[in-house]
């Protein structure tokens, strides 16, 4: 095998990667950013967003799959709403003078 073909198949790959990726982001509700490579690490990362909040949120190439995606999402929303509501909660006895 030449080093071109090496090279074409690893392009094939990295394309199969993202392309997986990006099918288990939209069939788990997430919005699509791209791929993190992590320069040396083990795994690069999924980069997606939640349709409610706009939060970023990443999972590992290796660990992508729709549930997953879900679950994250599910979890970020949920600590979001948790926190918007402690901080409306501060914001409103300031403004209230208690």
């Amino acid at each position: 095998m030449t080093l071109r073909r090496i090279r074409e198949a690893f392009e094939q790959y990295l394309q199969d990667v993202i392309a997986s990726a990006k099918a288990c982001v939209e069939a788990g509700g997430g919005i699509w950013v791209g791929i993190q490579e992590t320069g040396g690490h083990l795994h690069d990362l999924v980069l997606f967003n939640s349709p409610t909040t706009g939060s970023t949120l990443a999972l590992k190439t290796t660990e992508i799959t729709p549930e997953l995606v879900k679950t994250k999402i599910a979890d970020s929303d949920r600590t979001f709403a948790k926190w918007k509501d402690n901080w409306k909660a501060k914001n409103e006895k300031v403004v209230n003078g208690h």
